[in-house]
């Protein structure tokens, strides 16, 4: 999205018979939330936006003061309607009236407005059809303004201002009709007829149009009671415009017209601020006080990810399939955290070749590497080792090969350590060249054990082992055995040094494939197991709620990632900032 260009709205003053302080509003508040609603917007795609807020609000010249900006400051096309505008004629309503309830004949409630024709005008315009006749309501005389003098738009509408007192709305629950909330409804409503008539408008028809909805802004007032003032302002207005005449109050009507609205107004104040994508309070005055934006508390998405069999083909490595994918990502703002069984040298050789510079687990938790800079400060507990931060969870691997010595050497005819093995072994194990094999050999705090014997000897090491206090993992090839760590704990440790940073929440997604990525997965906001034919663990953990891919790796990691809907939300932003 391009930088706003500065706007003389000294026009818009006018036309709305505003203040000077509004300029300052608009610079502090509503550009700001005309650019968080542009960066929610879907490209190709028309988006309605619903301004909601009580009579006297101000809800109409927000809506129209969007408009302007997103007209002047940007490609898009954009109009603002208004619900009033869909009531249905005087003499439909007093019908309504007569054979449902006398306070129809009232505009302003559910059931008196033209939902038909709402439904099919907002279609039309998000559908991008042209010459859609925007319908007009006359409040002076209390009918729609003839259909000849209709405005129609004259090229595709990219952003729909819809603004409305009960836009956005839910109904109440049928208990919280029982009691009559004030004198209207007592003296003239004291059946309930008519506000369980409205509530059941509000549960049905009307919530199929704005289920259309894309964005919601909300004007929240204190309280009803400050409703009246803004109210009679605002008629106060129409009559210096139009002079008195139908459609027009003093005030003894004017409260009796307001008391129509209170029990909807009333439950908006109490529900729909907690859902709005954006809040702008008020105080009695009508001045804004602040502007809570629904984006500012949705949390940052970081991903850790496996790398063989789940970012990279389990029986190639290649980087190539995955390097663009990760480069938008990286576009994103999005950390993508390599957390492997490899070591320090695979890993940065691998993250050299992908371009990639964010923070990595190695030898599956033993040690956490951060590239210095990358946080304002080294995180305590670190080392420096070959330009990176290094926080480091074990020891060597010299006491794995005591224990095991110790132990288990009944077994010792059927193991081999990693590090034992030639460049040339290794590569016929792994399908590494000759190149990565030597790097797998660089350890410094893990040696993955290649066992022989059967599958009964296995689990007996197993199960000696385990009862030294050490985890021990299956993993594609090799058995994995550690001591007070594992990928889980290290993620956790990085995700909370990630949270210090960005003193934002975090939405932590972990994806793997086997059985070493277990803990990792567990320890994520969401999990997702990338689909290995080669792996166990996807029958092992059918009772978990984690996600599983169709494909192997790397499309079931692009699938997939692709699909979250932090990450989706994230892509729309992109595509919106590019477009502008």
């Amino acid at each position: 999205m391009q930088e706003a260009n500065v706007v003389d709205i000294t026009p818009f003053l006018a036309k709305h018979q505003l203040p000077l302080k509004y300029q300052y509003l608009s610079e502090q508040f509503f550009i700001p939330l005309a650019q968080d609603i542009l960066a929610a917007k879907v490209t190709g795609q028309t988006m309605l936006v619903a301004v909601n807020g009580c009579q006297g609000s101000g809800k109409t010249t927000l809506a129209d003061f969007l408009m302007t900006w997103v007209n002047s400051n940007t490609e898009f096309n954009s109009v603002a309607m208004s619900i009033d505008d869909f009531y249905l004629p005087a003499n439909s309503r007093a019908q309504l009236a007569k054979q449902v309830h006398p306070l129809f004949a009232t505009r302003g409630v559910p059931g008196t407005h033209d939902t038909a024709l709402l439904q099919q005008t907002l279609s039309d315009l998000l559908a991008a059809k042209t010459h859609i006749p925007l319908p007009q309501f006359d409040k002076q005389t209390d009918n729609p303004v003839d259909k000849a003098d209709w405005p129609s738009n004259q090229q595709p509408v990219d952003i729909i201002f819809f603004e409305g007192w009960c836009v956005a709305s839910t109904p109440q629950q049928p208990y919280q009709l029982q009691q009559a909330i004030n004198e209207l409804e007592q003296q003239e409503d004291p059946e309930g007829i008519w506000r369980r008539c409205v509530n059941s408008c509000l549960a049905n028809e009307y919530q199929t149009i704005f289920a259309m909805i894309d964005y919601t802004v909300m004007l929240k007032a204190p309280s009803f009671a400050d409703v009246f003032a803004w109210r009679l302002e605002q008629e106060q207005k129409l009559l210096a415009k139009k002079g008195a005449g139908k459609g027009t109050f003093n005030e003894t009507e004017l409260r009796r017209f307001i008391a129509h609205f209170e029990r909807i107004t009333c439950e908006n104040l109490n529900s729909l601020a907690a859902s709005a994508d954006a809040v702008l309070t008020l105080d009695s005055q009508r001045d804004i006080t602040a502007m809570s934006l629904l984006a500012d508390h949705i949390a940052q998405p970081v991903i850790f990810t496996d790398l063989d069999g789940t970012l990279l083909d389990h029986h190639s490595y290649q980087c190539e399939a995955i390097k663009p994918f990760l480069a938008k990502l990286a576009s994103l703002g999005v950390t993508v955290v390599f957390n492997t069984s490899k070591t320090f040298a695979e890993v940065t050789a691998i993250q050299t070749q992908l371009e990639h510079r964010h923070p990595f687990i190695v030898e599956n938790g033993a040690a956490v590497y951060i590239p210095k800079g990358y946080f304002s400060l080294k995180p305590i507990g670190c080392d420096e080792y070959q330009g990176y931060w290094r926080y480091a969870f074990t020891d060597s691997n010299q006491q794995l090969h005591r224990d095991l010595h110790q132990y288990a050497a009944e077994f010792s005819e059927h193991y081999q350590f990693f590090s034992n093995m030639s460049p040339e072994r290794i590569a016929a194990l792994t399908g590494l060249n000759s190149e990565q094999s030597q790097l797998a050999l660089t350890r410094q705090y893990s040696d993955p054990v290649y066992f022989t014997g059967s599958d009964t000897e296995r689990d007996a090491l197993q199960k000696i082992m385990t009862a030294q206090d050490y985890q021990v993992l299956i993993g594609g090839r090799f058995m994995h055995m550690s001591k007070g760590n594992n990928k889980g704990i290290a993620q956790n440790w990085l995700v909370g040094q990630l949270k210090k940073q960005l003193r934002k929440p975090l939405t932590v997604i972990a994806l793997g494939d086997s059985h070493n990525d277990v803990a990792m997965l567990t320890a994520a906001d969401i999990a997702i197991l990338i689909y290995n034919p080669s792996s166990t663990v996807q029958t092992e953990i059918k009772q978990k709620a984690w996600q599983i891919s169709e494909q192997p790796a790397p499309a079931g990691w692009i699938q997939e990632v692709s699909a979250l809907t932090p990450i989706k939300a994230l892509f729309a932003t992109q595509q919106e900032q590019s477009h502008g």
